[in-house]
């Protein structure tokens, strides 16, 4: 695992005290990425988000923003460590736990997202103001590049995995990348096919994310603690680049034991239940390998969720 460092002592096991109107026991945990950075993660109210703030343009770039409501919280946490404005809003995919409070922030300039996400969001959104509703206005079909120098941050799209929308978020300089829920830990993924998510091609992004992509340490994903290493105070552990190979290949190594079981007309409950993967995998949650079965059979039989 990769580690994380606390650069502020505090920051470690505290956010900003509630404000006026805030349920007192809301609040986000925020830690630096590594000792005098400024990039900074944030935990609980939903998806973990990225913080960075860039002196250059006089603004806060934050990656994903949490459930509906937290918007005042993440204001109130990054205003720990800086007087800046949230000015740029970037969201891994369309979900509302990493997509709720994008309305909420009243700096923000440009919000960006994959072309499809944007589409899934405006459905979401039924009608409502795009503003209001914190809509993307700038999207990307596969790369986007924001910001120059040590805080340049480079947007990928690889293909459809959890959503059609997914996108990496990676800075190079810092050699740090939030993959959103593409990678669900050690545990089968979460497909969301009603929202253009495929088990067929999902091992086929992660492969091209890995091919595609040099130079990262750390890798944040969009849900899941990040426990601390052990004996080493206000360091956190994340994946690392041999964590997403790995689970690159446990996708690819699913898909293929489902494909094997769906020409040999197994019906997909007998098929979940009695999937075998190789003993490398013995510590990989399932609790999705059921739905994730009947994903990849619909899909194999030409049935899909709406796209």
């Amino acid at each position: 695992m990769g580690p994380l460092a606390g650069a502020l002592a505090l920051l470690g096991a505290l956010g900003a005290p509630p404000s006026a109107g805030q349920h007192a026991a809301q609040a986000v945990r925020m830690h630096s990425l590594s000792p005098g950075d400024t990039v900074y993660i944030l935990l609980d109210g939903g998806g973990n988000s990225l913080a960075l703030v860039d002196e250059d343009s006089g603004g806060v770039v934050l990656i994903d923003t949490k459930l509906p409501g937290w918007g005042q919280t993440i204001l109130d946490t990054v205003g720990l460590v800086t007087v800046l404005p949230v000015t740029t809003i970037i969201n891994t995919h369309a979900h509302g736990d990493h997509t709720g409070s994008n309305g909420e922030f009243p700096g923000v300039i440009r919000v960006v997202a994959h072309e499809k996400a944007r589409e899934r969001m405006e459905r979401a959104a039924g009608g409502r103001d795009g503003a209001a509703a914190g809509l993307p206005g700038a999207t990307f079909s596969d790369t986007l590049s924001l910001l120059d120098g040590a805080n340049r941050i480079d947007l990928y799209h690889f293909g459809a995995a959890h959503t059609d929308g997914d996108t990496v978020v990676v800075f190079p300089e810092k050699g740090v990348a939030h993959v959103g829920d593409l990678i669900n830990g050690k545990a089968a993924p979460v497909i969301d096919a009603d929202n253009g998510g495929s088990g067929v091609a999902y091992p086929e992004t992660l492969a091209k994310l890995v091919a595609g992509i040099d130079g990262v340490d750390s890798v944040i994903t969009g849900h899941g603690p990040l426990p601390p290493v052990p004996g080493v105070h206000g360091m956190l552990q994340t994946l690392t680049w041999e964590d997403v190979a790995e689970y690159a290949a446990f996708n690819r190594d699913f898909l293929a034991a489902v494909r094997e079981a769906f020409d040999a007309g197994t019906d997909a409950a007998e098929a979940a239940a009695t999937l075998r993967l190789p003993e490398r995998y013995a510590d990989y949650g399932m609790e999705q390998a059921a739905a994730n079965v009947r994903i990849i059979y619909d899909e194999l039989a030409g049935r899909r969720g709406e796209q």
